[in-house]
């Protein structure tokens, strides 16, 4: 299955997810879940979910904060609950995040619920997205759709999550029109930085990962304030930045047009336009961190693709394959 492909089916991945996570929700007992301090964890893409999870958390006044599983094993007692997101629930480190937390609610987010992650979890929540490739597309949208309608569940907030699957098709339409025009902009870049804040710095890092795999192109993930103090210094235009939000993210993206870097701003403001080297794609406002998180991240999807085919590394394979990072099957 090529990465193109599944990313064109995220509009059904997603909706396929929301159907079998509403059913599930609708039979579980949240109540021991609903503790004082909530962790989530995960590795690679997992992790950058995590981090938009707890900035939706925090966001509804909520103690919790995403925390990397290798954090985990010294068993420290570190939270309440602990959800586990993984996208075939294999991954060696969350696993072990779990298993050191017995005295914790512990929650998986994964597409089997018979994989490790689930067994050693209290609550398993199964995701639907059906195939995926590498890097991952669908994994990552469906893992933040499942763990977005978990917090709702926790939180008893309410969020429209049936139509993200049609807001995605709009999104990706409209974005793929902006391609070429990146393609141009973004060639033969030495390295690109990655910034956001709050959640957006986890969808940040998840774009910062896709460049990484797709394209081979070193790439950082920054939080926007932290970034205005030093990290840009190094970014010319040899460099580019992928910006995400529509605060001070605007100002930092106009900025870097000024002195001819390439940038790619993903935002919800209406009052920003392309410049000489600054590319905008506008998305809707979801007024949920989660959901826009989803909805950000298909534009890197889209980018990376981009990047990875200018590159003649179309659909290549992992050159680096580890053999201690999954429990076997």
């Amino acid at each position: 299955m090529s990465y193109r492909s599944t990313i064109a089916r995220q509009p059904e991945a997603l909706a396929d997810t929301y159907a079998v996570i509403r059913d599930e929700l609708a039979k579980l007992d949240s109540s021991s879940l609903e503790k004082s301090v909530i962790g989530i964890t995960g590795i690679g893409a997992s992790f950058a979910a995590a981090v938009v999870v707890a900035g939706e958390l925090q966001t509804r006044g909520r103690r919790a904060f995403a925390i990397r599983s290798c954090d985990m094993y010294a068993g420290h007692d570190l939270c309440d609950v602990l959800i586990g997101l993984s996208h075939r629930g294999r991954s060696v480190e969350t696993v072990i995040a779990l298993e050191k937390l017995p005295s914790a609610e512990r929650v998986a987010v994964t597409n089997d619920p018979d994989s490790p992650l689930a067994k050693v979890s209290n609550v398993h929540l199964r995701l639907n997205n059906g195939g995926d490739a590498t890097p991952s597309s669908t994994g990552y949208t469906a893992t933040l759709l499942a763990a977005g309608m978990l917090i709702d569940r926790i939180t008893g907030g309410s969020t429209d999550w049936e139509t993200v699957s049609e807001t995605a098709s709009i999104v990706l339409a409209d974005a793929a029109t902006k391609m070429a025009r990146l393609r141009t902009h973004f060639a033969d870049r030495r390295a690109i930085d990655c910034v956001g804040a709050g959640s957006s710095l986890g969808t940040a890092d998840g774009a910062s990962l896709l460049i990484r795999e797709a394209a081979r192109i070193p790439a950082s993930a920054y939080d926007t304030r932290h970034y205005l103090h030093g990290p840009m210094e190094a970014m010319d235009p040899t460099t580019g930045v992928v910006i995400i939000g529509a605060g001070r993210e605007v100002e930092l993206a106009r900025h870097l047009d000024t002195i001819g870097c390439p940038c790619l701003l993903i935002t919800t403001a209406s009052d920003v336009e392309d410049g000489e080297k600054l590319t905008v794609v506008r998305v809707p406002d979801m007024k949920n961190n989660v959901a826009q998180a989803i909805i950000d991240i298909l534009t890197a999807q889209l980018f990376s693709a981009e990047l990875s085919d200018a590159a003649g590394l179309t659909d290549v394979k992992f050159r680096y394959r580890m053999s201690d990072t999954k429990v076997a099957a």
